[in-house]
């Protein structure tokens, strides 16, 4: 027989499921406005010759995808969004590993101030700072050629916007400066759960400081690691505002990267491809899909890595 204090449990589990219900309202209505809607009506344009305007009556199955698998331009795209993504990653993963050990260094004074200097960039919108280095190496009157031209280092003003190679490596960098304070961070909070004992135990032995990173800071984050890699990955092939702001795409198309394709051929021209475009963000998702899905697989050897070490 139910209790009267058992009927009051239910009523109030019934209030909170009510109350839990209303607040997840709001986010359920954008996640389907904003995420899950535009999804499927990306997937169900890509099989339409639509150009965003009027009617989606011109059905052609597969041909957008047939197109594109066709199109050299897309496939440059996709090899300098991968050679983007793998240069950024290369490069600011390392470098925002050791900083981060740096700034977590008992000996280190003023960290906060470092750690601020180089988190400020990350404040900058990305197109802000694309137009701030465009004025910087403008060949014709940007203050780095200025400041070239005055110490006499160069004979001409030098354009590195020139070139298919300089424009990639620009990006690259401009790139790694405005995000190295993000992953910066990644670092610092993966090296706060290392435990400090192994360290004073290496100590003891009298390890240096290269065998306490190789020996114990490197295998007890592996795991963390692998994850950071792999959101560095996928976050770096969505590079757009970059690549807008910088070069255009130029010289030509050279410097074209997937989302800056999309792009052009939904918005670029008249008319619009708005299904081809739907067929191209597909093919791209699936490439982006992938790498992470694969990410479970290396985190769990390095899980098994870990625990070798009794944590």
């Amino acid at each position: 027989m139910a209790t009267s204090t058992d009927t009051g449990r239910e009523r109030v589990r019934g209030f909170d499921r009510v109350w839990i219900f209303v607040f997840l309202v709001p986010f359920l209505l954008l996640y389907f406005g904003f995420t899950l809607w535009p999804l499927v009506a990306t997937v169900y344009y890509s099989f339409f010759d639509w150009s965003g305007i009027g009617p989606i009556d011109n059905f052609v199955g597969t041909g957008n995808y047939g197109s594109i698998l066709n199109d050299k331009l897309f496939w440059l795209a996709v090899v300098n969004t991968l050679i983007f993504a793998v240069l950024n990653t290369v490069i600011k993963l390392p470098l925002s590993l050791l900083m981060a050990i740096i700034l977590t260094r008992k000996w280190l004074r003023g960290t906060k101030l470092f750690r601020t200097v180089f988190f400020a960039p990350l404040i900058i919108p990305v197109a802000m700072a694309g137009l701030i280095f465009t004025y910087l190496l403008n060949p014709s009157n940007g203050a780095l050629n200025a400041l070239l031209l005055d110490l006499g280092l160069v004979d001409k003003p030098v354009d590195v916007f020139a070139g298919r190679w300089s424009a990639l490596t620009v990006i690259v960098l401009v790139s790694i400066w405005q995000i190295f304070g993000q992953y910066m961070i990644y670092w610092m909070a993966a090296l706060q759960n290392v435990p400090e004992e192994l360290y004073e135990a290496a100590d003891i032995d009298g390890a240096t400081e290269w065998q306490k990173a190789t020996q114990i800071t490197l295998p007890m984050i592996k795991p963390v690691a692998v994850v950071i890699l792999l959101l560095a990955l996928v976050n770096a092939m969505h590079v757009f505002g970059l690549v807008v702001t910088l070069t255009g795409g130029g010289p030509g198309t050279s410097t074209y990267v997937v989302s800056y394709f999309i792009y052009q051929e939904a918005f670029g021209s008249v008319p619009f491809a708005y299904g081809y475009a739907s067929a191209a963000a597909l093919l791209f998702s699936v490439i982006a899909f992938v790498l992470v899905t694969s990410q479970g697989i290396f985190v769990r050897r390095a899980q098994k890595l870990r625990k070798e070490y009794g944590v």
